[in-house]
């Protein structure tokens, strides 16, 4: 039998919270199967709620709530997986405004800023992929300003649902290249179930399950060191996929929203990564310019950003 495990728990008495949103349609559920196996921390208590949804609003909703002006001066490309104050977005190749209920697939949804048919999320098909979630409780603490936002239906995020076995590894990604250098990050936790990772990274291939793992340029991951167990999370710097070069890795507290890094500069032939404010290293490479910047795995992931460096 297949179970869904809850985020985090402020009690062994609260197992789940699973709520409709908007009226959308469909049903999520989420249920805590390991309540005596899970430690407990009640500052990292969060509520992901359910719907479903995904289908075009008829006119005359039609005005794109997406921002033109970045959340910061250095921003190149900002997603806070926000679902919009009337819960729908632009998607596809005419942007029409497609309902964003929880659950639904963030493939297709043109990105925040700069949001366009070019700039939209690639993810797979099927259950196992990333989806639109609601958070509420404790907030992202590296979250910018977004006009997406609202705690109607609970703060954006995404989620790969885990189950007792992974069996796939979800890979969304965004199409960034430039000749200048530039760091991606991301804020989230990997699943505790066994063989879960999160992870941020570039590559120059369009694959969209296990794309970093297998071929992915450089890339930074997080996991717990022990299956169903939650403490300190172990780190990977890695170069092509995991046959590739280890560059950095380590141990490093769980923080809820981890906060991953990872820097390119094109110019100096480098790169570079931090974890939760921990610098990694800078790291000589030889690599052609990616194509691809996004995130991979099974957990949470909030606040997806591109900026320029110096």
């Amino acid at each position: 039998m297949t179970h869904r495990v809850s985020l985090r728990m402020a009690t062994l008495a609260i197992t789940a919270i699973v709520l409709t949103a908007c009226g959308g349609g469909g049903g999520g559920d989420s249920t805590a199967t390991t309540a005596g196996r899970v430690q407990i921390n009640a500052e990292r208590q969060q509520i992901l709620r359910g719907g479903g949804g995904g289908v075009v609003v008829p006119a005359p909703v039609q005005v794109s709530p997406l921002p033109t002006v970045a959340p910061a001066p250095d921003v190149l490309v900002y997603e806070s997986f926000g679902m919009g104050a009337d819960v729908v977005r632009p998607a596809g190749g005419k942007g029409d405004l497609r309902s964003t209920f929880l659950h639904t697939t963030i493939g297709g949804f043109w990105a925040e800023y700069l949001g366009s048919k070019t700039n939209s999320w690639i993810t797979p098909d099927g259950d196992q992929t990333w989806k639109f979630a609601g958070i509420g409780g404790y907030l992202d603490p590296y979250m910018l300003s977004s006009p997406l936002e609202n705690d109607t239906i609970g703060y954006g995020a995404a989620s790969s649902e885990w189950f007792d076995a992974v069996t796939e590894y979800p890979t969304a990604l965004l199409p960034f290249s430039s000749d200048k250098p530039y760091a991606v990050s991301i804020e989230g936790w990997p699943s505790v179930v066994g063989g879960a990772y999160l992870a941020v990274g570039l590559t120059s291939s369009s694959v969209t399950l296990s794309n970093f793992s297998t071929v992915g340029q450089v890339w930074l991951s997080l996991r717990e060191q022990q299956p169903m167990v939650q403490g300190p999370l172990l780190y990977e710097l890695r170069l092509n996929g995991n046959a590739g070069p280890l560059l950095a890795s380590g141990t490093i507290d769980n923080v809820t929203y981890n906060h991953l890094v990872v820097r390119y500069d094109p110019v100096a032939r480098t790169v570079g990564a931090s974890v939760n404010d921990v610098e990694l290293g800078t790291f000589p490479v030889a690599m052609s310019n990616p194509r691809y910047a996004g995130f991979e795995g099974v957990g949470i992931v909030d606040t997806f950003v591109i900026r320029r460096l110096p």
